[in-house]
Protein backbone atom coordinates (compact mmCIF):
# COMPACT_ATOMS: atom_id res chain seq x y z
CA UNK A 1 0.00 0.00 0.00
CA UNK A 2 2.74 2.35 0.70
CA UNK A 3 4.26 2.02 -2.38
CA UNK A 4 0.87 2.43 -4.06
CA UNK A 5 0.54 5.44 -2.53
CA UNK A 6 3.97 7.16 -2.83
CA UNK A 7 3.21 6.30 -6.83
CA UNK A 8 0.29 8.26 -6.44
CA UNK A 9 1.59 11.90 -6.03
CA UNK A 10 -1.01 14.11 -7.36
CA UNK A 11 -0.57 17.29 -9.38
CA UNK A 12 -3.32 19.60 -8.06
CA UNK A 13 -1.52 22.30 -6.51
CA UNK A 14 -2.46 25.71 -7.82
CA UNK A 15 -4.88 24.03 -10.36
CA UNK A 16 -7.73 22.96 -10.77
CA UNK A 17 -8.32 19.41 -9.80
CA UNK A 18 -10.33 16.28 -10.47
CA UNK A 19 -11.66 14.73 -7.83
CA UNK A 20 -10.52 11.26 -10.02
CA UNK A 21 -7.19 12.57 -8.44
CA UNK A 22 -8.04 13.89 -5.20
CA UNK A 23 -10.44 11.37 -3.56
CA UNK A 24 -8.19 8.39 -3.75
CA UNK A 25 -5.11 10.02 -3.02
CA UNK A 26 -6.90 11.61 0.45
CA UNK A 27 -8.79 8.25 1.34
CA UNK A 28 -5.39 6.35 1.22
CA UNK A 29 -3.67 9.06 3.50
CA UNK A 30 -6.29 9.03 5.94
CA UNK A 31 -6.80 5.13 6.23
CA UNK A 32 -3.81 3.70 5.58
CA UNK A 33 -0.83 6.19 6.14
CA UNK A 34 0.50 8.68 8.51
CA UNK A 35 0.16 5.56 10.79
CA UNK A 36 4.44 5.35 11.86
CA UNK A 37 7.36 7.24 11.57
CA UNK A 38 8.81 4.75 8.78
CA UNK A 39 5.60 6.43 6.63
CA UNK A 40 7.06 10.23 7.03
CA UNK A 41 10.36 8.73 5.58
CA UNK A 42 8.56 6.66 2.83
CA UNK A 43 6.77 9.20 1.58
CA UNK A 44 10.20 11.54 1.67
CA UNK A 45 11.67 8.58 -0.16
CA UNK A 46 8.87 9.25 -3.01
CA UNK A 47 9.46 13.33 -3.13
CA UNK A 48 13.06 12.45 -3.94
CA UNK A 49 11.87 10.59 -6.76
CA UNK A 50 9.93 13.26 -8.24
CA UNK A 51 12.52 15.64 -7.76
CA UNK A 52 15.47 13.42 -10.02
CA UNK A 53 12.55 13.08 -12.44
CA UNK A 54 12.68 16.87 -12.96
CA UNK A 55 16.15 17.69 -12.65
CA UNK A 56 16.82 14.68 -15.19
CA UNK A 57 16.35 17.24 -18.09
CA UNK A 58 19.05 18.92 -19.83
CA UNK A 59 16.34 21.91 -20.95
CA UNK A 60 16.72 23.92 -17.79
CA UNK A 61 20.61 24.41 -17.28
CA UNK A 62 21.90 23.52 -20.80
CA UNK A 63 19.59 23.96 -23.64
CA UNK A 64 19.32 27.72 -23.39
CA UNK A 65 22.67 28.20 -23.27
CA UNK A 66 26.15 27.72 -25.64
CA UNK A 67 27.44 24.51 -24.38
CA UNK A 68 25.13 22.29 -27.78
CA UNK A 69 24.46 22.54 -31.28
CA UNK A 70 22.57 20.33 -32.95
CA UNK A 71 23.16 16.64 -33.09
CA UNK A 72 23.18 13.92 -35.77
CA UNK A 73 19.35 12.97 -34.57
CA UNK A 74 16.86 15.82 -32.30
CA UNK A 75 14.85 17.16 -32.26
CA UNK A 76 16.44 19.86 -30.23
CA UNK A 77 14.07 22.27 -27.91
CA UNK A 78 12.48 25.53 -28.19
CA UNK A 79 14.25 26.58 -25.46
CA UNK A 80 17.66 25.65 -27.34
CA UNK A 81 16.35 27.72 -30.21
CA UNK A 82 15.09 30.59 -27.93
CA UNK A 83 11.84 30.13 -29.06
CA UNK A 84 9.51 29.78 -26.26
CA UNK A 85 6.22 31.04 -26.16
CA UNK A 86 3.26 30.16 -23.83
CA UNK A 87 1.85 27.37 -26.23
CA UNK A 88 4.99 25.54 -26.24
CA UNK A 89 7.03 26.33 -23.13
CA UNK A 90 7.11 23.36 -20.07
CA UNK A 91 4.27 23.34 -17.58
CA UNK A 92 5.65 24.08 -14.16
CA UNK A 93 3.14 21.74 -12.60
CA UNK A 94 5.33 19.16 -11.52
CA UNK A 95 7.52 21.47 -9.41
CA UNK A 96 4.61 22.77 -7.70
CA UNK A 97 3.36 18.84 -7.27
CA UNK A 98 6.83 18.61 -5.26
CA UNK A 99 6.43 21.36 -3.66
CA UNK A 100 2.51 20.22 -2.22
CA UNK A 101 3.86 17.01 -0.96
CA UNK A 102 6.86 18.76 0.70
CA UNK A 103 3.99 20.61 2.39
CA UNK A 104 1.70 17.48 3.15
CA UNK A 105 4.78 15.93 4.84
CA UNK A 106 5.72 19.02 6.94
CA UNK A 107 2.34 18.92 8.50
CA UNK A 108 1.37 15.10 8.45
CA UNK A 109 5.13 14.47 10.38
CA UNK A 110 4.09 16.61 13.50
CA UNK A 111 0.76 13.68 14.33
CA UNK A 112 3.59 10.68 14.24
CA UNK A 113 4.79 9.51 17.64
CA UNK A 114 8.72 9.38 17.10
CA UNK A 115 10.84 7.88 19.66
CA UNK A 116 13.87 9.41 17.95
CA UNK A 117 13.50 13.08 17.62
CA UNK A 118 16.77 13.00 15.53
CA UNK A 119 15.20 11.09 12.66
CA UNK A 120 12.02 13.22 12.73
CA UNK A 121 14.58 16.58 12.83
CA UNK A 122 16.08 14.83 9.95
CA UNK A 123 13.41 14.44 7.63
CA UNK A 124 11.81 17.65 8.77
CA UNK A 125 15.50 19.16 7.96
CA UNK A 126 15.82 17.30 4.52
CA UNK A 127 12.10 18.30 3.43
CA UNK A 128 12.78 22.03 3.89
CA UNK A 129 15.59 21.61 1.68
CA UNK A 130 13.53 19.91 -0.94
CA UNK A 131 11.40 22.46 -0.94
CA UNK A 132 13.74 25.43 -0.97
CA UNK A 133 15.78 23.70 -3.75
CA UNK A 134 12.23 23.34 -5.88
CA UNK A 135 11.58 27.17 -5.10
CA UNK A 136 14.97 28.15 -6.02
CA UNK A 137 14.84 26.04 -9.56
CA UNK A 138 11.09 28.10 -9.90
CA UNK A 139 12.65 31.52 -9.29
CA UNK A 140 15.76 30.56 -11.69
CA UNK A 141 13.48 29.48 -14.43
CA UNK A 142 10.29 31.60 -14.12
CA UNK A 143 11.20 34.60 -11.84
CA UNK A 144 8.32 35.32 -9.08
CA UNK A 145 5.61 32.62 -8.97
CA UNK A 146 3.13 31.92 -6.47
CA UNK A 147 4.09 31.10 -2.66
CA UNK A 148 2.51 28.04 -1.11
CA UNK A 149 3.13 26.68 1.82
CA UNK A 150 0.46 24.40 3.12
CA UNK A 151 -0.85 20.80 1.76
CA UNK A 152 -3.86 20.87 -1.02
CA UNK A 153 -6.13 18.81 1.16
CA UNK A 154 -9.77 19.50 -0.22
CA UNK A 155 -10.85 20.74 -4.39
CA UNK A 156 -11.32 24.36 -2.79
CA UNK A 157 -7.84 25.44 -4.12
CA UNK A 158 -7.09 28.92 -3.38
CA UNK A 159 -5.35 29.97 -6.21
CA UNK A 160 -2.59 32.66 -5.76
CA UNK A 161 -0.97 35.03 -8.09
CA UNK A 162 2.85 35.42 -8.42
CA UNK A 163 4.78 36.75 -6.37
CA UNK A 164 7.97 38.98 -6.15
CA UNK A 165 11.20 37.34 -6.69
CA UNK A 166 12.11 39.09 -3.78
CA UNK A 167 9.56 37.41 -1.79
CA UNK A 168 10.04 33.86 -3.19
CA UNK A 169 13.75 34.07 -2.36
CA UNK A 170 13.25 34.95 1.31
CA UNK A 171 11.37 31.62 1.11
CA UNK A 172 13.72 29.79 -0.01
CA UNK A 173 16.92 31.14 2.51
CA UNK A 174 14.36 30.86 5.27
CA UNK A 175 13.95 26.82 4.21
CA UNK A 176 17.29 26.54 4.07
CA UNK A 177 17.97 28.29 7.66
CA UNK A 178 15.23 26.13 8.85
CA UNK A 179 17.07 22.95 7.22
CA UNK A 180 20.46 23.62 8.69
CA UNK A 181 18.48 24.53 12.13
CA UNK A 182 17.36 20.80 11.97
CA UNK A 183 20.14 18.76 10.75
CA UNK A 184 21.29 16.85 13.79
CA UNK A 185 24.54 15.99 12.37
CA UNK A 186 27.09 18.35 11.31
CA UNK A 187 28.53 15.66 8.18
CA UNK A 188 26.58 12.98 5.96
CA UNK A 189 24.09 9.77 6.46
CA UNK A 190 24.09 9.66 2.77
CA UNK A 191 25.48 11.61 -0.35
CA UNK A 192 21.99 11.06 -1.91
CA UNK A 193 20.09 12.85 0.86
CA UNK A 194 19.93 16.30 1.79
CA UNK A 195 22.17 17.06 4.31
CA UNK A 196 23.53 20.12 6.13
CA UNK A 197 26.81 20.71 4.05
CA UNK A 198 24.43 20.22 0.90
CA UNK A 199 22.08 23.29 2.87
CA UNK A 200 24.73 25.39 3.05
CA UNK A 201 26.07 24.46 -0.86
CA UNK A 202 22.23 25.68 -1.63
CA UNK A 203 22.37 28.52 0.30
CA UNK A 204 25.53 29.93 -1.09
CA UNK A 205 24.14 29.35 -4.96
CA UNK A 206 21.40 31.32 -3.81
CA UNK A 207 22.63 34.16 -2.17
CA UNK A 208 25.07 34.29 -5.51
CA UNK A 209 21.88 34.35 -7.35
CA UNK A 210 20.33 37.02 -4.92
CA UNK A 211 23.80 39.14 -5.12
CA UNK A 212 23.53 39.65 -9.27
CA UNK A 213 20.90 38.58 -10.42
CA UNK A 214 18.40 40.23 -7.50
CA UNK A 215 20.67 43.22 -6.85
CA UNK A 216 21.48 41.99 -3.33
CA UNK A 217 24.85 43.45 -3.23
CA UNK A 218 28.18 42.27 -1.35
CA UNK A 219 26.25 41.46 1.93
CA UNK A 220 24.85 38.58 0.04
CA UNK A 221 28.24 37.92 -1.95
CA UNK A 222 30.08 37.87 1.67
CA UNK A 223 27.91 35.63 3.38
CA UNK A 224 27.68 33.00 -0.09
CA UNK A 225 31.43 32.78 0.54
CA UNK A 226 30.95 31.83 4.46
CA UNK A 227 28.21 29.03 3.67
CA UNK A 228 30.81 27.45 0.87
CA UNK A 229 33.65 27.46 4.03
CA UNK A 230 31.02 25.53 6.03
CA UNK A 231 31.08 22.93 3.09
CA UNK A 232 34.64 22.69 3.34
CA UNK A 233 34.67 21.76 6.71
CA UNK A 234 32.73 18.32 5.96
CA UNK A 235 35.24 16.88 4.49
CA UNK A 236 35.28 17.53 0.92
CA UNK A 237 37.70 17.44 -1.19
CA UNK A 238 38.69 18.03 -5.11
CA UNK A 239 39.97 14.39 -6.13
CA UNK A 240 43.37 14.46 -7.43
CA UNK A 241 41.86 12.53 -10.68
CA UNK A 242 39.25 14.92 -12.39
CA UNK A 243 38.05 11.88 -14.65
CA UNK A 244 37.40 9.80 -11.52
CA UNK A 245 34.49 12.39 -10.08
CA UNK A 246 32.54 10.84 -12.98
CA UNK A 247 33.35 6.87 -12.68
CA UNK A 248 30.16 5.50 -12.14
CA UNK A 249 31.98 3.19 -9.57
CA UNK A 250 33.09 6.01 -7.68
CA UNK A 251 29.65 7.46 -6.79
CA UNK A 252 29.40 9.36 -3.52
CA UNK A 253 33.27 10.48 -3.81
CA UNK A 254 35.15 12.68 -1.66
CA UNK A 255 33.91 15.49 -3.80
CA UNK A 256 30.24 14.86 -4.31
CA UNK A 257 28.27 17.71 -1.57
CA UNK A 258 24.99 16.31 -2.85
CA UNK A 259 23.57 13.87 -5.45
CA UNK A 260 20.50 12.18 -6.92
CA UNK A 261 20.61 8.49 -7.38
CA UNK A 262 20.43 6.88 -10.67
CA UNK A 263 20.20 2.87 -11.57
CA UNK A 264 19.78 0.71 -14.33
CA UNK A 265 16.81 -0.68 -13.01
CA UNK A 266 15.64 0.95 -10.38
CA UNK A 267 15.02 3.90 -12.58
CA UNK A 268 16.49 4.31 -16.46
CA UNK A 269 19.12 6.67 -17.84
CA UNK A 270 20.77 9.72 -16.51
CA UNK A 271 19.15 11.47 -19.85
CA UNK A 272 21.89 14.14 -20.24
CA UNK A 273 24.20 11.31 -21.48
CA UNK A 274 22.01 9.32 -23.72
CA UNK A 275 20.62 12.77 -25.92
CA UNK A 276 24.27 13.29 -26.07
CA UNK A 277 25.55 10.40 -26.94
CA UNK A 278 25.19 8.47 -30.39
CA UNK A 279 23.63 4.70 -31.44
CA UNK A 280 26.32 2.42 -31.94
CA UNK A 281 24.96 1.22 -34.95
CA UNK A 282 25.76 5.08 -36.17
CA UNK A 283 29.35 4.87 -35.94
CA UNK A 284 30.32 1.26 -37.51
CA UNK A 285 33.06 3.51 -39.64
CA UNK A 286 34.54 4.66 -36.68
CA UNK A 287 38.13 3.28 -35.49
CA UNK A 288 38.10 4.54 -32.20
CA UNK A 289 34.36 3.37 -31.21
CA UNK A 290 35.44 1.10 -28.45
CA UNK A 291 36.96 4.07 -26.96
CA UNK A 292 33.53 6.03 -26.68
CA UNK A 293 30.10 5.68 -24.75
CA UNK A 294 27.59 4.71 -26.83
CA UNK A 295 24.90 2.45 -27.06
CA UNK A 296 22.36 0.68 -29.53
CA UNK A 297 19.25 1.33 -27.57
CA UNK A 298 19.63 4.49 -24.77
CA UNK A 299 21.74 6.74 -26.71
CA UNK A 300 20.01 9.52 -28.98
CA UNK A 301 22.43 11.85 -30.26
CA UNK A 302 20.14 15.51 -29.92
CA UNK A 303 23.11 17.52 -29.38
CA UNK A 304 26.55 17.51 -29.72
CA UNK A 305 29.39 19.95 -27.99
CA UNK A 306 28.93 23.07 -29.50
CA UNK A 307 32.17 24.38 -31.59
CA UNK A 308 32.47 27.13 -28.86
CA UNK A 309 32.62 24.66 -25.87
CA UNK A 310 35.34 22.31 -27.90
CA UNK A 311 37.27 25.89 -28.07
CA UNK A 312 37.74 26.57 -24.31
CA UNK A 313 39.12 23.65 -23.79
CA UNK A 314 41.87 23.69 -26.68
CA UNK A 315 43.06 26.98 -25.83
CA UNK A 316 44.79 24.96 -22.99
CA UNK A 317 45.99 22.14 -25.00
CA UNK A 318 46.86 20.36 -21.54
CA UNK A 319 43.77 20.31 -20.18
CA UNK A 320 43.13 16.48 -19.21
CA UNK A 321 39.16 17.51 -19.04
CA UNK A 322 38.40 17.62 -22.68
CA UNK A 323 38.82 14.07 -23.18
CA UNK A 324 36.94 13.90 -20.45
CA UNK A 325 33.65 16.34 -21.20
CA UNK A 326 34.18 15.18 -24.88
CA UNK A 327 35.49 12.89 -27.75
CA UNK A 328 35.91 12.74 -31.68
CA UNK A 329 35.09 9.95 -33.63
CA UNK A 330 36.89 9.48 -36.66
CA UNK A 331 37.32 7.13 -39.51
CA UNK A 332 40.13 5.08 -41.03
CA UNK A 333 41.04 8.36 -42.78
CA UNK A 334 41.05 10.42 -39.82
CA UNK A 335 38.09 12.37 -41.03
CA UNK A 336 35.54 13.05 -38.24
CA UNK A 337 31.97 11.20 -38.18
CA UNK A 338 30.65 12.99 -34.94
CA UNK A 339 32.07 14.61 -31.45
CA UNK A 340 30.00 13.28 -28.91
CA UNK A 341 29.50 13.73 -25.20
CA UNK A 342 31.89 11.67 -23.08
CA UNK A 343 31.62 12.59 -19.16
CA UNK A 344 28.57 10.57 -17.84
CA UNK A 345 30.04 7.09 -19.12
CA UNK A 346 27.53 4.50 -17.46
CA UNK A 347 28.00 1.18 -17.14
CA UNK A 348 28.14 -1.68 -19.94
CA UNK A 349 26.07 -4.64 -18.75
CA UNK A 350 25.89 -7.60 -21.17
CA UNK A 351 22.71 -6.65 -22.85
CA UNK A 352 23.87 -2.96 -23.22
CA UNK A 353 25.42 0.36 -21.88
CA UNK A 354 22.97 1.86 -19.35
CA UNK A 355 23.97 6.18 -17.92
CA UNK A 356 23.25 5.21 -14.68
CA UNK A 357 25.86 8.08 -12.91
CA UNK A 358 24.05 9.66 -10.33
CA UNK A 359 22.63 13.33 -11.31
CA UNK A 360 25.83 15.63 -9.56
CA UNK A 361 23.62 18.66 -7.55
CA UNK A 362 26.69 19.98 -6.17
CA UNK A 363 30.39 19.29 -5.67
CA UNK A 364 33.52 20.82 -4.41
CA UNK A 365 34.71 21.76 -7.48
CA UNK A 366 31.60 23.80 -8.23
CA UNK A 367 31.79 25.47 -4.82
CA UNK A 368 35.30 26.15 -5.24
CA UNK A 369 34.72 28.55 -8.72
CA UNK A 370 31.69 29.49 -7.01
CA UNK A 371 33.45 31.41 -3.99
CA UNK A 372 35.91 32.58 -6.71
CA UNK A 373 33.10 34.14 -8.44
CA UNK A 374 31.80 35.61 -5.12
CA UNK A 375 35.42 36.57 -3.86
CA UNK A 376 36.05 38.26 -7.65
CA UNK A 377 32.78 40.09 -7.44
CA UNK A 378 33.95 41.99 -4.28
CA UNK A 379 37.15 42.42 -5.93
CA UNK A 380 39.07 40.27 -3.62
CA UNK A 381 41.14 39.07 -6.48
CA UNK A 382 43.90 37.53 -4.37
CA UNK A 383 41.17 35.02 -2.98
CA UNK A 384 39.27 34.38 -6.31
CA UNK A 385 42.59 33.39 -7.81
CA UNK A 386 43.92 30.55 -5.24
CA UNK A 387 40.23 29.04 -5.98
CA UNK A 388 40.09 29.35 -9.68
CA UNK A 389 44.31 28.20 -9.40
CA UNK A 390 43.56 24.93 -7.55
CA UNK A 391 40.93 24.20 -10.27
CA UNK A 392 43.47 24.56 -13.05
CA UNK A 393 46.05 22.73 -11.12
CA UNK A 394 43.87 19.37 -11.04
CA UNK A 395 43.06 20.14 -15.00
CA UNK A 396 47.10 20.04 -15.93
CA UNK A 397 47.06 24.14 -16.08
CA UNK A 398 49.29 26.52 -14.85
CA UNK A 399 48.41 29.42 -12.70
CA UNK A 400 46.25 32.11 -14.61
CA UNK A 401 48.29 34.28 -15.80
CA UNK A 402 46.45 36.62 -17.52
CA UNK A 403 44.94 40.21 -16.74
CA UNK A 404 44.22 40.98 -13.47
CA UNK A 405 41.49 43.42 -12.83
CA UNK A 406 38.08 42.38 -11.70
CA UNK A 407 36.04 42.39 -15.06
CA UNK A 408 39.38 40.49 -16.49
CA UNK A 409 39.37 37.80 -13.69
CA UNK A 410 35.44 37.31 -13.55
CA UNK A 411 35.24 36.37 -16.79
CA UNK A 412 38.54 33.73 -16.92
CA UNK A 413 36.19 32.41 -13.66
CA UNK A 414 32.87 31.99 -16.29
CA UNK A 415 35.10 30.50 -18.82
CA UNK A 416 36.49 28.19 -16.31
CA UNK A 417 33.32 26.82 -14.71
CA UNK A 418 32.37 26.28 -18.27
CA UNK A 419 35.39 23.90 -18.42
CA UNK A 420 35.10 22.34 -15.19
CA UNK A 421 31.40 21.95 -15.57
CA UNK A 422 30.61 20.82 -18.88
CA UNK A 423 27.30 18.99 -19.16
CA UNK A 424 26.63 19.16 -15.04
CA UNK A 425 23.67 21.50 -15.95
CA UNK A 426 25.15 24.73 -14.36
CA UNK A 427 25.76 26.77 -17.75
CA UNK A 428 22.43 28.47 -18.45
CA UNK A 429 22.42 29.61 -14.49
CA UNK A 430 26.18 30.84 -15.03
CA UNK A 431 25.13 32.76 -18.03
CA UNK A 432 22.67 34.52 -16.68
CA UNK A 433 24.67 35.15 -13.49
CA UNK A 434 27.40 36.90 -14.71
CA UNK A 435 25.57 38.86 -17.66
CA UNK A 436 23.39 40.39 -14.86
CA UNK A 437 26.63 40.87 -12.89
CA UNK A 438 28.01 42.88 -16.15
CA UNK A 439 31.05 40.23 -16.84
CA UNK A 440 29.41 38.88 -20.30
CA UNK A 441 26.67 39.78 -22.89
CA UNK A 442 24.46 36.95 -22.49
CA UNK A 443 22.87 38.30 -26.03
CA UNK A 444 26.55 37.70 -28.22
CA UNK A 445 27.64 35.06 -25.90
CA UNK A 446 24.41 32.37 -26.78
CA UNK A 447 24.61 31.99 -30.74
CA UNK A 448 20.70 31.64 -30.66
CA UNK A 449 20.34 35.35 -28.94
CA UNK A 450 22.06 37.13 -30.88
CA UNK A 451 19.78 38.05 -33.63
CA UNK A 452 17.44 38.40 -30.15
CA UNK A 453 18.36 41.08 -28.04
CA UNK A 454 16.39 41.80 -25.10
CA UNK A 455 14.52 38.34 -25.14
CA UNK A 456 13.42 37.34 -22.08
CA UNK A 457 16.02 35.30 -19.94
CA UNK A 458 13.01 33.78 -17.81
CA UNK A 459 10.86 31.25 -19.09
CA UNK A 460 6.69 31.90 -19.71
CA UNK A 461 4.57 30.16 -18.30
CA UNK A 462 2.66 27.62 -20.45
CA UNK A 463 -0.52 28.34 -22.02
CA UNK A 464 -2.54 25.63 -20.12
CA UNK A 465 -1.25 26.86 -16.81
CA UNK A 466 -2.33 30.28 -17.39
CA UNK A 467 -5.93 29.22 -18.06
CA UNK A 468 -5.99 26.72 -15.09
CA UNK A 469 -5.19 29.91 -13.04
CA UNK A 470 -6.83 33.35 -13.85
CA UNK A 471 -4.46 35.09 -11.20
CA UNK A 472 -1.34 34.35 -13.32
CA UNK A 473 -0.13 36.90 -15.08
CA UNK A 474 2.44 36.14 -18.04
CA UNK A 475 6.02 36.19 -17.61
CA UNK A 476 6.99 40.05 -18.61
CA UNK A 477 8.07 40.28 -22.74
CA UNK A 478 5.74 37.23 -24.04
CA UNK A 479 2.12 37.79 -25.66
CA UNK A 480 -0.61 35.81 -23.69
CA UNK A 481 -3.84 34.54 -25.38
CA UNK A 482 -5.29 34.22 -22.61
CA UNK A 483 -8.37 36.64 -21.58
CA UNK A 484 -7.79 38.47 -18.30
CA UNK A 485 -11.24 39.95 -17.26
Amino acid sequence: MKKIFISLLISCTLFSCSLLEVDPVSTITSESFWKSPGDARAYLTGIYNKVRSVQNNSLWGEDRGDAFKPGEIGPTSNAWAQSLTESNAPSYRDAFNIIHHTNLLLTKIETLQFTNESEKNRIKAETYFLRAHTYFFLLRIWGGVPIVTEPVLTENVELKPRSSKADVMTLVLSDIDQALSLFPEAGYVNKNFASKPAAYALKADALMWKAKVLNGGSADLTEAIKAIDQVGTSGVDLLPVYADVFDVKKKKNNEIVFSLYFERYETGNLSIATNTTSRTDNLSMAVNLADAATSPNQSRHVYAPSQKARNLYLTNPNDVRYKVAMIDLVDKDGKLVLTQTNKFRGTVYPEDRYFDNDLIVYRWGDLMLLRAEANAALNRIPEALADLNSIRKRAGLDDYSGATGKQAVEKEICDERFRELFLEQKRWFDLVRFHAGGTINIYTEVPNLNNKPGYPLYWPINYNDMVLNDKLEQTEGYTSNVSRN
